[in-house]
């Protein structure tokens, strides 16, 4: 199936990744792992991102139909999964020859592990005169998050690949590093309590509530990651 997707993109000429793909970070782990992100769309990657982590979703889900309803409800309750709707081939599709949009891939050992969509510029409400990044979409793989099935395989990738990919493009935009985003409602905590983004009630979707953060983080944020 996977194989047909890309076999049609190229049919009708589209490229399956970015001819100039950056890598902005890379380590070498306790493991013995290559860990790198990379900049850059790739709907190979993209594809592994629905069809890996909607494999293992799968799995999760099987899992929770075996328990009782008051047991399926208490790992549910856990379960961060307010993302695994979205389809990321597509959202590759209707971005990549828009100069505004950033992709970033966090990869380990050639496997993603977590997948960034970053737009620039993007009108800030703290300060009006200053553009900003605003991240459309932010996900780790469902294997890197809490899971039933077994121990958390890996870590604090999504605040990696976020101040890596922010840090890069501070740089590559000179910009101060500010950044905003529509949060779901599982990751609030996250960017309030972690993050310190400032929450901007003018700005809020329906159940999505817009965040940015503050010029006093900036320096924490990008001294983070320097």
């Amino acid at each position: 199936m996977g194989q047909n997707i890309l076999a049609d993109l190229e049919k009708m000429g589209i490229q399956l990744q970015t001819e100039n793909e950056q890598v902005v970070y890379s380590e070498g782990l306790a493991s013995k792992s290559i860990l790198k992100i990379s900049n850059g769309y790739s709907f190979i990657k993209s594809l592994s991102c629905d069809q890996d982590w909607k494999s293992y979703q799968a799995k999760v889900l099987a899992h929770l139909r075996t328990l009782d309803e008051a047991n399926a409800r208490q790992e549910l309750s856990q379960i961060d999964y307010q993302d695994w709707q979205w389809k990321w081939i597509n959202k590759t599709y209707h971005t990549k020859t828009d100069n505004c949009n950033e992709w970033f891939y966090l990869e380990i050992d050639s496997k993603v592990e977590a997948a960034c969509l970053i737009y620039y510029p993007k009108n800030s409400y703290l300060h009006p005169l200053e553009s900003i990044f605003y991240v459309e979409y932010l996900a780790v793989a469902p294997w890197n998050r809490y899971t039933p099935l077994e121990e958390q395989r890996n870590k604090g990738l999504g605040s990696l690949l976020l101040l890596k990919a922010i840090n890069y493009l501070a740089i590559k935009y000179n910009t101060s590093g500010r950044f905003s985003l529509h949060s779901l409602m599982q990751a609030e905590g996250y960017y309030v309590n972690r993050l310190k983004m400032q929450h901007v009630e003018t700005q809020d979707k329906p159940q999505l509530k817009y965040f940015e953060l503050p010029e006093h983080e900036v320096s924490n944020i990008i001294g983070a990651v320097a």
